[in-house]
């Protein structure tokens, strides 16, 4: 995208996208993807297919929160660090206030979202990361090498699914695109161009060592909650390779192994947090109202929604300043060629598993299927219409049953 085109995004422009974004994004951190490329590629056209695909692929390679992290990507991109706090906050509030309120009231809440509206927004999720899969595709995959290197992701992925793996695969498909594509050279290449990376630029990235080597050591010596906090959701922030759905069970694993909260409680928010729009990493701040800290519950919840997102904030910032150098030169075009190709394919993995495996359990489901089909790709009302449209039929088609 030219440089002109960015000066007329203003920081509300992207406050007001992200925050419609939150309210709507339903689905997860793959769903959340499409969303995305929905609304910011083929909707709004902010972002060229090629650009926001190289977002999607440097967040896989990131621990943390993959659609959080292009979110907030796409704000630095545009403003900077405010353009990237906005879209954060736009993108992660909805849930957060979700959560946080019903972590407040669960002691009296007797059902979760009713299970026909589950069903329709599972239904429609199957639709959007079709559709994504498709896009995509038609403007990466330019030759048999990238559908081939698309097709050999997918199929490793569904039969040995892990976080693990899909980083292996992203890195081994940057090495084969060095090697695949370094013939093709580009027309604007400049030989003598060199990298120019400023301390200032590195310096996101080392706060990040510091916090991470720090926190444990501090939270040793002094004798307190908040720090026992900072260190261990930032820990977790910073372990989380595949994508928010990783969170959950780190979390379980600190948190209810530990006794620090009850199993039930973990388990409610862990419901909750899968039936709302917005990233999962918000189950933070569910988590923050049940744990004891030295500040009230409210504060605790958001403490805990900060740190578990920290190590997001230094990676991006300092990963993508380096990375908008490194991209210049043909290498590293080549590598993002072979990545770009292997994110479809793992894009195909997560339609299959969990997306379709989760969603289609029976004819109802089919069907719901079938009509998030037509009303997104025959009758194209705007996708939050069509969140609620589907969400209705799933509940229309319970009340049937």
């Amino acid at each position: 995208m030219k440089k002109s085109n960015k000066t007329k995004i203003q920081n509300l422009d992207i406050f007001v996208s992200f925050l419609l974004l939150g309210i709507t994004s339903f689905g997860g951190p793959i769903a959340h993807i499409g969303y995305f490329r929905n609304f910011f590629v083929k909707q709004k056209k902010w972002l060229d297919e090629k650009t926001y695909a190289d977002f999607v692929s440097l967040c896989n390679f990131l621990p943390g929160p993959s659609s959080s992290q292009v979110g907030i990507s796409i704000g630095y991109y545009f403003k900077g660090i405010k353009g990237a706090i906005l879209a954060w906050f736009g993108f992660t509030m909805p849930s957060v206030i979700i959560l946080m309120l019903f972590g407040y009231a669960i002691l009296n809440y007797d059902n979760s979202i009713p299970q026909g509206i589950l069903k329709g927004l599972k239904a429609i999720v199957v639709i959007i990361v079709f559709q994504a899969i498709l896009g995509m595709s038609k403007n990466l995959l330019k030759d048999n090498i990238g559908y081939l290197i698309a097709f050999l992701t997918a199929l490793f992925l569904i039969i040995f699914p892990s976080s693990f793996n899909q980083l292996m695969c992203l890195i081994t498909s940057g090495l084969l695109g060095m090697f695949v594509y370094k013939e093709q050279k580009r027309i604007d290449k400049n030989i003598n161009i060199p990298i120019k990376i400023s301390f200032w630029q590195l310096f996101p990235l080392i706060l990040f060592i510091i916090f991470l080597i720090a926190l444990p050591i501090i939270n040793e010596i002094f004798d307190s909650n908040l720090l026992n906090l900072a260190n261990s959701f930032f820990k977790v922030g910073s372990m989380v390779f595949g994508g928010g759905h990783v969170v959950l069970p780190l979390l379980k694993e600190e948190f209810v192994a530990s006794g620090l909260i009850e199993n039930d409680l973990f388990l409610a928010g862990y419901g909750a947090s899968q039936a709302i729009p917005g990233p999962l990493f918000t189950f933070s701040s569910y988590l923050g109202i049940f744990l004891k800290s030295e500040i009230n519950t409210l504060l605790t919840g958001f403490f805990c929604l900060f740190f578990i997102f920290l190590p997001s904030f230094f990676l991006i910032i300092g990963t993508l300043s380096i990375w908008n150098e490194l991209r210049k030169f043909d290498l590293i075009i080549s590598a993002f060629r072979g990545i770009n190709a292997s994110v479809i394919g793992l894009l195909i993995a997560a339609l299959y598993d969990p997306i379709i495996i989760t969603s289609l359990q029976s004819y109802y489901d089919f069907t719901l299927i079938l009509i998030s089909f037509i009303i997104l790709f025959f009758i194209k009302i705007p996708q939050w219409a069509a969140v609620i449209s589907i969400s209705f039929c799933g509940w229309i088609f319970t009340l049937m049953i």
